[in-house]
């Protein structure tokens, strides 16, 4: 025993026993039972109890999996990591600062479990048995390991936090009293990762992302409230009110007279002969029809064994002379219109359940998408969470975030914070938050169920899982696909190649907004759906992260321009204008300087984007090789950093800073034939016909210009 643990065996350690709570310091779900709680000597242990976030399943951590030999003191190390509260000095030496997150236990002990099934192998009994040199012998099996460059660092992490923990473990679970492999960083032990962050989240295809938020926006404002009829009227005969809970259903209550049912039985007949309604029918299993007995035992409210013995029941429908439909449909007839025509003839109560789960998916995927929301925020937002600013007429979500919620000890906050600033958002947001709100009562925004036997075993919170969106965002694109299958409609989702996940939309929005400056606006005009701010204030301040994503596309997007002049120019085309040799020299310099860059951050991509080489903005009938001192725009401030940059769309025509490719000459060539046709009519009035005249001379001039620049050498 060296000196240190000398030391350590002095003091009194606490040491949890087998009836301890494993939660014992931990904040716990509003109302959880105590008496319930996991104790250490359980072989699994129910966390979900101290997990806050309501979109967050159900985790529990099985000891099972761990070495007998090691379990004792794994489940130790876990409960302090879990309870903890101390500010251990040996932390902060070791880098790590505050508590876990609960429901990072679960892959904290899986790869604490990579050490122990390691000295399991190798005949080790006990943590203390553990030399420096055994943990180099390690280290040289996980770098040998077929893992990730990041599940091997995870894997040395998990070996440097129970390093951290040994003043508070038994002698028999503390490592050598030397940081693991000297301190070194995983960077250093590992090497550098090769992992191209901008390619770690794939978008969505333009096309797919494009007919999903149609068809998303078209159930919004066109089927929601056909939908919202069908599952009021749905609703008290098949399922309880959410956010309510009942031992029955609510249904309907008959006070049955001396002739038992008979008198409902001939008002409901008269119901639909004046509602020209045919009987709900259901197909026997010969493949005829008949009344759907246990559909109308509901509207009785009656049993069905009861309407199933009664022959005289049965009687009056059958010789009510009223046509047996082809299924069970609502009384209330659909009037949402799809290009002029109704979007369904009538809504049966078996898709009912669907078709409000398919429309909460489509407000679902406009609120995360347009707001560029991080998916955990988006599936947390509770009801009330849409204000309209009195100043500014702009929408506003208010919410939670999660991403850096922390203490002034640098502690997750396991409910979260509020958003200093609410995400921005267009009026079909607001739409789809109205709608969703009318879809039920709970507090959730997005609830676990929307009618009651779509209730799905969720302890805790209302907020519906990451995992059941991803699922409902690919049901949603199936079910459009089907209609339109159904009805000869060409309008369909185009499948990505990738299942869709609400971790892209992010990615996407980003992609669109870059590499479209005016794309999302084009598509606002085509469908008649939403009108887009871009502005800094769209998708938040970069707390949300949203910026770095913009970074990342405007990087790519710069990158792929440079490279396609540089293909350009050694295949000899020929620039001209004022900025031609400023031109070569940052496209030929930039693209050797910048071909095969990787970057990690956020931070980097802006300061890269700084970059004179990068600096280059094609326009109309131009490009413009930005210099900030010598530019004649009126500069405006880029959408994600403090930098200016220059207005293409009111580029003055004696600025030193443009030059033409020919594709601008193109671009020229044709204003110009456009103009000659205008020039020609002499019916054209003088003021317009001098106007054109004029303009149609300077592009003349220009399209000459470069023409006698290629022929004669000009550099220019």
């Amino acid at each position: 025993m060296n000196t240190d643990d000398a030391v350590l065996e002095s003091k009194e350690i606490f040491v949890p026993g087998p009836g301890t709570v494993v939660l014992q310091n931990r904040q716990l779900r509003e109302g959880t039972d105590r008496s319930t709680l996991s104790v250490v000597g359980d072989m699994r242990w129910n966390l979900r109890p101290a997990i806050l976030e309501d979109h967050m399943k159900s985790v529990s951590i099985n000891f099972a999996l761990v070495p007998e030999r090691f379990r004792d003191i794994a489940k130790i190390y876990i409960w302090m990591e879990l309870n903890c509260d101390e500010d251990l000095k040996i932390l902060r030496r070791a880098t790590i600062n505050g508590k876990l997150a609960v429901y990072t236990m679960l892959s904290q002990l899986r790869c604490l479990r990579g050490l122990l099934d390691w000295m399991d192998v190798y005949g080790f009994t006990s943590i203390a048995e553990v030399t420096p040199e055994d943990l180099e012998d390690y280290l040289d099996a996980v770098r040998d390991a077929e893992l990730t460059h990041g599940n091997r660092s995870d894997l040395l992490q998990a070996v440097r936090r129970l390093w951290a923990f040994r003043e508070l473990l038994p002698a028999e679970g503390r490592l050598p009293e030397m940081p693991p492999w000297g301190g070194k960083d995983s960077r250093i032990l590992l090497g550098k990762s090769q992992r191209d962050r901008e390619n770690a989240t794939a978008r969505i295809q333009e096309t797919t992302m494009a007919m999903a938020v149609l068809w998303a926006a078209r159930f919004v404002e066109d089927f929601a409230e056909d939908i919202i009829v069908a599952v009021e009227e749905f609703r008290p005969l098949f399922g309880l009110k959410p956010g309510r809970y009942s031992p029955g259903p609510h249904r309907r209550i008959r006070t049955p007279g001396k002739a038992g049912a008979t008198p409902e039985i001939g008002a409901l007949i008269e119901s639909f002969r004046a509602g020209g309604r045919d009987l709900p029918g259901r197909r026997r299993e010969d493949g005829t029809w008949e009344p759907d007995w246990p559909f109308l035992s509901k509207l009785l409210d009656i049993s069905p064994t009861a309407m199933q013995k009664n022959q005289a029941y049965r009687n009056m429908f059958l010789s009510s002379g009223i046509p047996v439909a082809r299924g069970t449909f609502l009384a209330a007839r659909p009037k949402g219109l799809l290009d002029g025509e109704p979007w369904t003839k009538n809504i049966a109560y078996s898709d009912v359940e669907k078709l409000v789960r398919t429309l909460s998916t489509a407000c679902f995927l406009l609120v995360a998408y347009l707001t560029g929301c991080r998916p955990g925020e988006a599936v947390s937002l509770r009801r009330g969470c849409l204000r309209r600013d009195k100043v500014t007429k702009l929408w506003e979500v208010h919410g939670r975030k999660w991403k850096n919620a922390r203490d002034e000890n640098g502690a997750k906050i396991p409910e979260g914070q509020f958003r200093d600033e609410p995400w921005i958002a267009p009026d079909l947001v607001a739409a789809a938050i109205g709608v969703q709100e009318r879809l039920h009562d709970a507090e959730a925004l997005f609830p676990v169920w929307l009618v009651a036997d779509e209730r799905d075993q969720h302890e805790g919170g209302e907020a519906r899982t990451l995992g059941s969106i991803n699922d409902d965002l690919n049901r949603f694109i199936a079910w459009v696909n089907a209609f339109c299958g159904r009805h000869g409609r060409s309008d369909v989702i185009p499948v990505d190649p990738q299942r869709l996940t609400i971790s892209r939309l992010r990615r996407t929005l980003a992609w669109f907004i870059c590499r479209r400056p005016r794309g999302m606006v084009a598509a606002a005009i085509q469908y008649g759906h939403l009108r887009v701010q871009i502005t800094q204030g769209y998708a938040g301040t970069y707390a949300s992260g949203f910026p770095d994503d913009l970074a990342f596309e405007r990087w790519l997007t710069r990158l792929e321009d440079l490279q396609d002049a540089d293909r350009r120019l050694k295949a000899g085309e020929h620039v001209s204008g004022p900025a031609a040799g400023a031109y070569r020299s940052r496209v030929s310099g930039g693209a050797r300087k910048f071909a095969g860059r990787v970057l990690r951050t956020g931070a980097e991509a802006r300061h890269v984007m700084a970059n004179p080489s990068l600096q280059i903005y094609p326009g109309n009938g131009m490009t413009c090789v930005f210099a900030a001192a010598t530019a004649r725009c009126e500069l405006e401030p880029s959408l994600d950093d403090a930098r200016v940059t220059p207005d293409t769309e009111g580029c003055h025509p004696a600025c030193g800073n443009i030059c033409r490719t020919e594709e601008n000459i193109d671009e020229l060539r044709a204003e110009a034939a456009e103009l000659r046709i205008k020039v020609a009519d002499e019916a054209s009035p003088p003021i317009r016909w001098e106007r054109e005249r004029r303009r149609l001379a300077h592009l003349d001039q220009l399209i000459d210009e470069h023409e006698r620049g290629r022929l004669g050498g000009d550099t220019r």
